[in-house]
């Protein structure tokens, strides 16, 4: 059984006794709080799984203690505990962001599913964080290009970025359409909610749908289970549908359903739910044509394509592959320089698998190179052969872009840079009071940091 830490906002100390008691039983960790304030400095001083609420404090109300802490604890779930008197105060709750609510008083064994299923979601959404920074950490802070055409389609993001509108993200594999996803998010007001990612064509179209929307228990053979689907997780931020041509009929129509009414059912449910988040899908394939084919629904398209941004071949942005070049070798644990013919013969392949296959060249051209620079005969076959049927190509100078880069950080005189931030919360997996500890500043302040450099 899994053991979280539960901190139980509560003055009765009978009721808080007991329910303290009972998680501990379970495995729990459980710190009682009898009032907003002391409940505001164990939020501040350390990091729980889940937030027990009494709507009714000696000296907060229980409403504007949510509301403060979905704003400076995002990922952290709250269950509201109140007496039958203050039910509809408790469904206001839900409104603001409370995970659920209770009554007092309440069934044990439900009160121990409840706080289980709010912790996963608590730590599920640190992981959704942790994961989207080693993402950028791994592929470099923005999108790098020197390409009009693609600077163009980086304008238009900023612009459509804070609306709801879904956006249908055109282009040849490993052109880099999952890096304009997560910047249409980043730049959204979702940023801070789940970036919730699925590749349709590498799941089996019998369990795409319970992928998408989840099942109940005995909903099917071996569901032993309930199981949130991506549009439930994806609640409040982005879901980006990748090769979005590859899905079942059947499936494109449930697809179509949530995206009209923002409701679904989990598999085997009778339940319906409600989600909202923004749809961001990507395809490689001709979906008119597939229109025409009938393999793909013509409303969904309309739906689907609110914003459609067609993101251009490597081979016609020959301008991005030096730079490119530069980031992928400064990721690398031993980074090695280019020589010039090495780069012109870079810049004169015609990159069929486009940014990918350049990123993975560059790795095995760094392995294979014996020296301390990586000249054209460590370079793959195919690309000197065609590197010589062209003449040189001239290469310009390189321009490293990192947009929205936050570079060097300071604040109240502790001169730390961003990168110290970022590798406190690295080391200590997003634990916010862990990683403050280790900075030398308080949890508040490591906050601030955090919202300022967006992460």
């Amino acid at each position: 059984m899994d053991t979280y830490r539960v901190l139980l906002a509560e003055d009765e100390p009978v009721f808080a006794m007991t329910v303290a008691r009972f998680l501990e039983g379970r495995g729990h960790e459980v710190e009682v709080c009898g009032t907003g304030k002391a409940t505001l400095k164990a939020l501040e001083d350390s990091e729980w799984d889940v937030l027990l609420l009494d709507l009714k404090l000696p000296d907060a109300d229980g409403v504007d203690l949510l509301a403060q802490t979905r704003q400076e604890h995002e990922e952290l779930q709250t269950i509201i505990v109140t007496g039958f008197a203050n039910v509809e105060s408790a469904i206001d709750s839900m409104r603001l962001g409370a995970f659920d609510y209770l009554t007092k008083p309440p069934n044990f064994e439900e009160l121990a599913v409840r706080v289980e299923k709010a912790a996963s979601k608590t730590l599920l959404e640190r992981e959704n964080r942790r994961l989207r920074f080693q993402v950028q950490r791994a592929l470099g802070s923005d999108i790098i290009t020197r390409s009009p055409a693609f600077k163009r389609i980086l304008r238009t993001i900023e612009k459509i970025a804070p609306a709801k509108t879904p956006v249908l993200i055109e282009g040849e594999s490993g052109v880099g359409k999952e890096l304009v996803a997560q910047r249409v998010h980043r730049l959204s007001p979702r940023a801070n909610k789940a970036f919730v990612d699925l590749n349709c064509a590498a799941v089996a179209d019998t369990l795409l749908e319970t992928e998408l929307f989840g099942h109940e228990r005995g909903a099917f053979t071996g569901a032993g289970g309930e199981k949130p689907g991506l549009v439930e997780i994806a609640d409040g931020g982005t879901l980006f549908l990748d090769e979005l041509g590859e899905m079942s009929a059947d499936v494109q129509s449930k697809l179509l359903r949530v995206l009209d009414t923002g409701t679904f059912y989990r598999v085997g449910a009778t339940r319906k739910r409600r989600a909202d988040f923004r749809l961001v899908a990507a395809t490689n394939r001709d979906l008119p044509a597939a229109i025409e084919a009938g393999t793909f629904r013509k409303d969904l398209f309309y739906r689907i394509h609110g914003v459609r941004l067609v993101i251009p071949p490597l081979r016609e942005r020959p301008e991005d592959i030096q730079p490119l070049v530069e980031r992928f070798s400064r990721a690398l644990a031993a980074p090695k320089a280019f020589s010039k013919p090495a780069l012109q013969a870079l810049v004169a392949h015609d990159w069929p698998g486009n940014v990918r296959e350049l990123r993975f060249a560059v790795e095995r051209a760094s392995l294979i190179a014996e020296g301390d620079s990586i000249g054209l005969e460590d370079l793959p076959p195919e690309i000197v052969e065609r590197a010589g049927r062209r003449p040189a190509v001239p290469l310009p100078e390189v321009v490293d872009e990192l947009d929205g880069d936050p570079g060097t950080f300071a604040e109240e005189g502790h001169g730390l840079d961003a990168q110290h931030i970022r590798d406190a919360l690295e080391r200590t997996r997003w634990r916010r009071g862990e990683a403050a500890e280790l900075l030398g500043v308080s949890p508040r302040t490591l906050y601030r940091w955090m919202k300022k450099l967006k992460l």
